[in-house]
């Protein structure tokens, strides 16, 4: 797909079928791949075992999460690089979440509620992982923020380049 062009992916949510814009615009250089995801952020969320009848059972807190991260990796192929990246890289993302009703509409409200920044990071990760980078343990840097705004993300990948070899 050409930068800057537009694209729907369908979303399943419940029984429905919606079109969401999946994608506005993207690069792709040697060193940054930079995309924006649009669709409601899903926190990572916690994963509890225990043991019913000698069967262990795996449960997940995460509503949507699966689907949230199926959309960051599709979205993020159409600029990932022929072979996930090796080596450190660095990680921006800027979460939108839907401001709730009940929030002032005269003042600057910050959404310091649930869903956890360090949760909807993981989930963004984990999804770039084997697409972008070839392990999310690669990242060395990163710089998230949340804000109300439309649902999604931003993301920006870059590379960190060792100065020795990129100067010389």
């Amino acid at each position: 797909m050409a930068t800057g062009q537009s694209k729907e992916r369908t979303r399943v949510r419940g029984s429905q079928d919606r079109k969401l814009p999946a994608v506005s615009g993207g690069v792709r250089t040697d060193g940054t791949i930079m995309f924006q995801v649009h669709g409601l952020p899903a926190p990572q969320g916690s994963t509890r075992a225990f043991v019913v009848k000698g069967k262990p059972i795996i449960t997940s807190t995460a509503k949507g999460l699966s689907a949230w991260r199926r959309l960051v990796a599709d979205v993020a192929q159409d600029f990932a690089p022929e072979q996930p990246w090796q080596g450190p890289v660095g990680i921006d993302l800027h979460f939108g979440l839907p401001k709730p009703k009940s929030a002032p509409k005269t003042r600057r409200v910050w959404p310091d509620k649930r869903p956890d920044l360090d949760k909807l990071t993981r989930a963004v990760l984990d999804a770039l992982t084997y697409v972008v980078f070839a392990d999310d343990s690669q990242v060395v840097e990163i710089r998230a923020t949340k804000d109300y705004g439309a649902p999604g993300v931003a993301v920006e990948v870059h590379r960190i380049m060792d100065p020795a070899i990129s100067s010389g």
